[in-house]
């Protein structure tokens, strides 16, 4: 999660500032943590969702290609 995290900060304070220098954008604080918040809160439900999912995948996955499969009829 506090990948997730560190993630989001970064890509949002980029993008914000690309915005800024592109569009030529005055600075407002109060936008710019409601984006950051709204992000940051979206992401991280995102990832406790999806993660659970992805780790399960991952485990069924691994125990279908692990698994010995022994072809007795031709002992």
């Amino acid at each position: 999660m506090l990948i997730t995290l560190g993630a989001t900060l970064i890509c949002e304070i980029l993008s914000y500032l690309i915005q800024l220098v592109v569009f030529r954008l005055s600075f407002e604080i109060f936008v710019f943590l409601k984006i950051i918040s709204i992000e940051t809160l979206y992401n991280i439900i995102i990832v406790i969702i999806i993660y659970p999912l992805m780790k399960k995948s991952g485990e069924v996955l691994t125990r279908i290609f692990n698994e010995k499969n022994v072809l007795t009829k031709y002992y």
